[in-house]
């Protein structure tokens, strides 16, 4: 294993540019991947009423739609990534997500919307397990920690653009006296049809400018049959199901609260779309990639101290935090109060999302990582985006009623999610310690 995971090869890695150019070029589809997923959650209120849905179809939107094709289309992907070029396969994705984001402005009823954000998943599928698979093929080991959370924090990028460029975007739009056809679509129509557009131009850069790093695990190396992979996963089995587990948990507080805190502010404190998108798209521009950051960074210096599970004991104990402040953040009595709370709340919660791309890339062989990564990403989105996004709003229409339900229902998602994912992530440190020291 050691040798096909290729850690220890003796190939020179590509040069610090080289890396750096193409871990820029993965970043900014990621940006894009969020843009197009996160501004619908800030069109909350005219989709509902120009398709006339309730919370609970919302939630559905965001939570069931988006992500039965992410998860579906994510093994298959993640089986692509492994054995051939992964160029093609993240610049088709972007390509698509782009399209169904388009076709998401042009819905016209539930169903054609649930449709074009089943496309928008199903693109997005292909980002991550590609990235991961290319970013470990350009760093080494000592410098996967901050490779990893640079690519990881430009998720939180795009969810801060979305919400402040979405904002900014909805109200110029709203102002626009455009012609022709365009002039005849809703304003929530039209800004859908402004952020699909980088997204195909994002596509042809991938094509033309991306290279494809060798891999370490050899070029001729032979396709791994299914059966291998999975005893591999077998093998790994008492670290890898508390991993999953754990970073579930943080998924779908974090999925629960990115849909749903836009109509929170709306609702409950009176906020506009373009109030809240520029509030709460800063915070995440700043919090989010330093959380990211200071999660790569204490995670590079624990590693080259020989702490095996570096990875997992950054995520956990950043993390836990996020129940006290998530979940007391929506009961503050004013919008500016509770974005004072969330502040702390989101730092932490950025936190252990690098963290689980590098655990499961440090004890992955280079043929089986994309699979992996993909497995790991149907799992995660399974429990926190199907679920995260839909039980609150569940919650909002059977629980907590009225407009401002939705607050008690992120704070119960958020404070319960938090110390269930620590008690989930501490369990695994020693198992995955002891899978460090055989790769």
């Amino acid at each position: 294993m050691k040798a096909e995971a290729g850690f220890l090869e003796a190939r020179p890695w590509p040069a610090q540019r080289l890396a750096w150019t193409a871990l820029a070029i993965l970043a900014l589809a990621n940006v894009l991947s969020y843009l197009d997923r996160i501004v619908i959650n800030l069109l909350v209120e005219p989709i509902q009423r120009d398709l006339a849905i309730n919370d609970t179809q919302f939630g559905l939107l965001q939570g069931v739609a988006f992500g039965l094709f992410y998860t579906a289309m994510a093994l298959p992907i993640g089986r692509l990534v492994d054995n051939g070029p992964r160029k093609p396969i993240i610049a088709i994705g972007v390509a698509v997500f782009s399209l169904f984001t388009l076709a998401s402005g042009l819905a016209r009823t539930f169903g054609q919307m649930f449709v074009a954000r089943i496309g928008v998943g199903a693109g997005e599928a292909s980002v991550v397990p590609t990235a991961y698979s290319i970013i470990s093929d350009m760093f080494p080991p000592e410098r996967l920690g901050r490779a990893m959370s640079v690519f990881t924090m430009t998720a939180f990028v795009g969810i801060g653009l979305a919400y402040i460029a979405g904002g900014v975007a909805i109200a110029a739009v709203a102002a626009w006296d455009a012609p022709g056809f365009l002039g005849e679509l809703a304003p929530w129509r039209r800004t859908f049809l402004l952020v699909a557009a980088p997204g195909l131009l994002v596509a042809v850069l991938l094509m033309t400018v991306l290279k494809e790093p060798e891999r370490r695990g050899g070029r001729d190396a032979a396709k791994i049959p299914m059966r291998e992979v999975a005893a591999h996963l077998a093998g790994q089995r008492r670290a890898l199901v508390l991993v999953f587990a754990g970073f579930s948990m943080i998924t779908m507080s974090g999925y629960a609260s990115t849909v749903w805190t836009p109509a929170l502010f709306i609702r409950a404190y009176g906020w506009s779309a373009g109030e809240i998108g520029v509030a709460y798209g800063a915070l995440y521009l700043v919090l989010g990639p330093a959380g990211a950051l200071l999660a790569g960074w204490l995670c590079d210096r624990m590693t080259a101290r020989g702490v095996r599970e570096a990875p997992l004991k950054v995520a956990a104990w950043g993390y836990l935090g996020t129940a006290l402040f998530g979940g007391l953040a929506p009961l503050m009595p004013t919008g500016e109060l509770a974005l004072a709370v969330f502040a702390p709340a989101m730092l932490m919660a950025t936190m252990p999302y690098p963290m689980a791309g590098t655990a499961i890339q440090l004890v992955t062989p280079n043929r089986m990582r994309g699979q992996v990564s993909a497995l790991y990403m149907l799992v995660i989105n399974l429990v926190g985006l199907g679920a995260g996004p839909l039980v609150v709003g569940v919650f909002n229409d059977a629980l907590f009623t009225g407009p401002e339900g939705v607050r008690y229902s992120l704070a119960w998602v958020n404070a319960v999610a938090a110390p269930v994912a620590f008690v989930l992530l501490w369990a695994a440190f020693r198992p995955y310690r002891d899978l460090r020291r055989e790769t």
